[in-house]
This record gives structure tokens, C-alpha cells and sequence, in this order.
């Protein structure tokens, strides 16, 4: 276990943070709707130009607020077939983080109430994302059913919180199972990604981003093709221990 002083991020002044906050936010809705565009112009979601894209999308605004990411393992990635990436879900910067090093071939869930935000919600939509309803249990299934069904027919790299949504207390939270079933149905390897630093750059309960430095780590990939559905729980607590050897219980 890692303590404080290994985390890889610092705590220097939020000025940045002031002055991009608007033009960020312009550049969220604005670059979102010119991505949505392309999408839909492109032959395919995961067409280079697309691609591309989705990168700039993330870096433009880590680059404004002076955060640097400093990566680990993404070579875990380059097999050339289909990987269910696990990430740790801290604040609203992930998502910066997580489109600047996107992987080939993406695919996600997003959740339905993100669909009606302007430019963001287009942008989901137009990559092919699928949208969970994590109100209603039945709906919540059939998205992982059709990820599952659109993943092995696309071969894409499948990004998803095993905790759902981003901890408000701090520390990992307790994993829901979708994840894991997406992974008993498909027989795909799970990588672990490690985030750390996100916490420190862009602390609970504020909207200002400090400039630092975010560590990810992608771990071994975990192999999948033997587990089975009576034993989801079991597959979900043995992969969040290899979570928890990096990060703190939620508090």
C-alpha cells in the first residue's frame, strides 16, 4: 500500500484554475459538438481523425490547468484485441484524463442523465457510447447485454467505473457488478487502471483545477474466459482487491 507521500500530484496555487474555468467550460459544450459532427462524418467511431480527436479533446483542457499525466503499462493495451478497462473514478477530471490517453477502438456507458447535457451528450451518442439507466435495473442490464453484443462484434476497448459513479467521500467505493458480468459474457481480459493524483489536483468539492502531475498505472490484464455468472460477486471482490493494494478503502 501506497501512502500520501507517493502520490504523484502537488497542491501549487489554483490561478489556473480561475482563469481557464470559462473558456474550459465553452470549450466542454463546443469542442463536444464539433467532435459529435465528426463522428457522425467519419466512416466509423474509430476512425484516426476521430480518434485524434477525442485525445485533443481531453489534453486542451489538461494543458490549460497544468495538469500533467505521467503513464504506466499502456502498452497492456496494444494486443490488437478487445481489453475491459477498469478504472478507479475520483472527479470530474477523469474525464479529461481518460479521453487524452483513449485508447484504440473506445467504448463506454455512459449514464443517461449525461446524454442531456449540449455537446457532451451528442458527442456520447455519436461515438456509439451506450446509455445506462441506473434507475431502472431491467434497462441497466440490457446496456450491458448490448456493450457485450457491440464489443465483440467491434472488437473495441471497453472503459468503465467499476464504482459507478465518482466517490464523494474519497477513497475506492464498493464495485457494482455490471462490469463483471460484461466481462463473464464476453470472456475479455480485465486491466486494472490505477488513477492517482486526480484527488489532489482537483480536490472534493471544488470546481477549480490545480496544476500537477496524474499517475496511471495499467496493471496485468486479468483473465476472464473461465469465470462464470454464479460467481460474479466472488470475480468483482478478488479484482478490487488488486485495486486496493494501490488505494485507500472509501472512507
Amino acid at each position: 500500500m501506497e501512502n500520501s507521500a507517493d502520490r504523484a500530484a502537488t497542491r501549487p496555487s489554483a490561478w489556473r484554475g480561475v482563469v481557464w474555468f470559462l473558456p474550459i467550460a465553452c470549450w466542454v459544450i463546443l469542442g463536444s459538438a464539433l467532435l459529435a459532427l465528426m463522428a457522425l462524418m467519419a466512416p466509423g467511431k474509430t476512425a484516426h481523425p476521430v480518434l485524434r480527436w477525442v485525445r485533443l479533446w481531453g489534453r486542451i483542457p489538461l494543458w490549460a490547468f497544468g495538469v500533467r499525466i505521467e503513464t504506466h503499462g499502456a502498452e497492456r493495451l496494444e494486443s490488437g484485441s478487445p481489453r475491459i478497462v477498469l478504472f478507479n473514478h475520483v472527479s470530474l477530471l477523469d474525464i479529461f484524463v481518460l479521453a487524452a490517453t483513449c485508447p484504440a477502438h473506445p467504448m463506454g456507458l455512459y449514464k443517461a442523465e449525461l446524454g442531456r447535457v449540449p455537446g457532451l451528450g451528442w458527442a456520447f451518442r455519436a461515438l456509439g457510447m451506450v446509455a445506462v439507466d441506473r434507475s431502472n435495473h431491467e434497462k441497466a442490464v440490457a446496456s450491458v447485454a448490448e456493450l457485450a453484443r457491440r464489443m465483440r462484434s467491434e472488437a473495441a476497448n471497453v472503459i468503465l467505473s467499476p464504482e459507478g459513479t465518482r466517490s464523494r467521500r474519497g477513497g475506492l467505493q464498493p464495485f457494482k457488478m455490471g462490469p463483471f458480468h460484461l466481462a463473464v459474457q464476453t470472456g475479455v481480459p480485465i486491466v486494472p487502471l490505477i488513477m492517482r493524483g486526480i484527488a489532489e489536483v482537483l480536490p472534493m468539492g471544488s470546481f477549480l483545477v490545480r496544476s500537477g502531475t496524474v499517475r496511471l498505472d495499467y496493471l496485468e490484464p486479468i483473465d476472464t474466459s473461465g469465470w462464470s455468472a454464479e460467481r460474479v460477486r466472488e470475480h468483482a471482490a478478488e479484482v478490487r482487491e488488486v485495486f486496493l493494494r494501490y488505494l485507500e478503502p472509501e472512507a
